[in-house]
């Protein structure tokens, strides 16, 4: 077994020195490779959340590229995502640093498949991401190999885990940063000579710009698998039911006309996804409809192809939340879907925090929306659905407006606390609507989100 740490120098403030222990890589110009790479049995990674630090999961407002994770989990998933083929979700977004505007997109045969939790740290071989209890020596993280039968990364608990979106505070370590370097390992990558690199012996551990993959990493895992075929099956977009049992619709390019295979993310995963396999494509292998089975969990949906077994043959990770859980008290549920523009993606409404009447405080979150927009929040104390503008205003009959306005970013957040007395088990829809020309009859809307008292 190889182990390849990342160590501190001597400061936080220093920088970041990744310590070789790599088994006889072969230098191919400025990126590194150690003869090893992941074959399609070995595509998935999981999470152990034991990581000790309260910064390390405070993160609690969800994206909708990355359904059902928030804290270290959504950071790391995020890290993975880094290395995809291409844009994420179609779009890429899920990171708000100026630096890092675009996750994916490397141009490699090679995509990740999300498998949520892992019930332990695993063996040496199990791709699980987890803390190590260890408070001695200067190393932060490190990846244990070979990787052809599975890899394991620890991070160290000495540090300060910092799960962002924003910036690692002061004193803190960015695990979203430190983790992209380390997934560059998992996929058979040494140390660039190129500075800057994600890949480089010496890193920024603040985040900003060590979370995004440079052109010279991106080389290098195309050396590894193969630069994108153009061949290699595609996912542009899921619609149709998202309920275990329904009908998935799957949008693309490239699938074959029969024995095509649809992986999901398992519920309780052991790291295999869970497969449909045989399933036929339609329109000339641009659709696949497949009944959603039973055990899934949001997460991922991928597809491969025939029989050939490099990274060619597996499409691109698309995220995908499924609605059979019942309302829990206490939780936030989105609602979709919204009103986007023609072409374009919808705003986006999440929320985080406590519901509790009086003493919680609560956030409501939009994102991708018009920049300096005025707006409308809608209010309903039932979940309905009426046609408005070409889309679907979920919080009928109506409560409640209150004015909004989004910020240069197409963003906007609201804090508050719901107010003593409110009754145990109430529901609350809201739903963020603006007048813009670029919606279908002027308007663009975010998906509704429900809010379930205790």
């Amino acid at each position: 077994m190889t182990l390849r740490p990342l160590a501190l120098g001597t400061s936080l403030a220093a920088t970041l020195v990744v310590v070789a222990a790599l088994s006889a890589p072969a230098d191919l110009a400025a990126f590194v490779v150690t003869g090893e790479f992941l074959p399609l049995t070995q595509r998935d990674m999981r999470v152990f959340n034991n990581f000790s630090d309260a910064v390390a999961n405070d993160n609690l407002v969800p994206h909708p590229n990355f359904p059902g994770q928030v804290g270290a989990p959504l950071a790391i998933w995020k890290a993975h995502v880094e290395w995809a083929s291409e844009p994420y979700a179609g779009n890429g977004k899920g990171d708000p640093l100026p630096s890092n505007p675009v996750l994916g997109g490397c141009g490699a045969n090679f995509d990740n498949t999300f498998q949520g939790f892992a019930s332990s740290p695993g063996t040496t071989n199990d791709n699980v991401h987890s803390e190590l209890l260890d408070s001695s020596g200067s190393t932060v993280a490190f990846t244990e190999t070979p990787i052809t039968d599975g890899w394991r990364t620890r991070y160290i608990s000495a540090w300060t885990w910092s799960d962002g979106p924003g910036l690692a505070g002061n004193g803190q370590l960015d695990l979203q940063a430190v983790a992209t370097h380390q997934v560059g390992h998992t996929l058979g990558l040494g140390h660039s000579s190129v500075s800057g690199a994600t890949m480089a012996a010496t890193i920024s551990g603040t985040g900003e710009g060590a979370r995004s993959v440079e052109t010279d990493d991106c080389f290098g895992v195309q050396a590894i698998y193969g630069v994108l075929s153009p061949s290699k099956p595609h996912i542009e977009a899921l619609s149709g039911s998202k309920s275990i049992g329904g009908t998935l619709v799957i949008t693309g390019a490239n699938f074959v006309p029969v024995g095509n295979e649809v992986w999901f993310t398992r519920d309780a995963s052991d790291g295999e996804p869970v497969k449909v396999l045989g399933v036929t494509s339609l329109q000339g292998g641009t659709r696949i409809e497949v009944a959603i089975p039973a055990g899934v969990a949001d997460g991922e949906v991928l597809v491969k192809v025939g029989a050939v077994s490099d990274g060619s043959a597996l499409s691109n990770a698309f995220p995908v939340g499924f609605v059979d859980a019942p309302p829990v008290a206490g939780a936030f549920t989105p609602i979709e879907p919204g009103l986007g523009p023609v072409g374009g993606t919808e705003p986006w409404l999440g929320g985080a925090g406590d519901l509790s009447p009086g003493t919680g405080s609560l956030l409501l979150l939009v994102e991708d929306a018009p920049a300096q927009a005025a707006g409308l929040l809608f209010v309903s104390l039932q979940e309905g659905a009426a046609p408005l503008k070409g889309g679907t205003l979920y919080a009928v009959p109506i409560a409640a407006l209150f004015p909004i306005a989004t910020d240069a970013a197409g963003s906007m957040s609201i804090t508050a606390t719901l107010p003593v007395g409110t009754p145990a088990a109430t529901v609350i829809v809201v739903q963020a609507w603006f007048a813009d020309a670029s919606g279908p009859q002027g308007a663009l809307a975010s998906n509704g989100l429900r809010l379930d008292t205790p």
